[in-house]
């Protein structure tokens, strides 16, 4: 009896640290190089745009870096209605993909990162930036809204 009960208690025990994040949690809490991070599957993505130079930093869920050699990603910027713009970015060392784009930012602006790593599936992120390229935090979801 005690086994059967143990069990349950353990797996209880050792989940209650691993949850997901949700863009809220990650609005508030400072960034590595000041961009916006995103969770995506196995990853953290976190996303710089100073000037015509886009930057993607990969880490895991323990914020450790993941290599990004041999990896791209593929940014597409929506500043308003008609304004889409595409950056392709490529390794740039340890855990960074980066690209330069001819775009034009808008009052906001979001943005769509898709990243693809050798051997992983490929993973996708929403972002939100502002005219400067800084990030714009996410709405607030209503209450009783889906949670992570």
């Amino acid at each position: 009896m005690r086994t059967r009960l143990a069990v349950p208690v353990l797996l209880a025990v050792l989940s209650a640290g691993v949850h997901a994040h949700s863009d809220e949690f990650f609005d508030n809490r400072p960034t590595p190089h000041g961009g916006q991070v995103r969770m995506s599957g196995p990853v953290h993505l976190e996303l710089v745009v100073r000037g015509d130079v886009v930057t993607v930093y990969l880490t895991d869920h323990a914020d450790k870096i993941v290599n990004a050699d041999n990896g791209s990603a593929k940014v597409i910027i929506c500043s308003g209605k008609r304004n889409r713009f595409v950056v392709l970015l490529r390794p740039a060392g340890d855990n960074v993909l980066r690209g330069t784009g001819d775009f034009k930012l808008g009052k906001r602006n979001d943005v769509t990162v898709l990243v693809t790593l050798p051997g992983q599936d490929s993973q996708r992120a929403q972002f939100r930036i502002g005219k400067d390229g800084r990030p714009v935090a996410s709405p607030k979801r209503r209450a009783g809204g889906a949670r992570h």
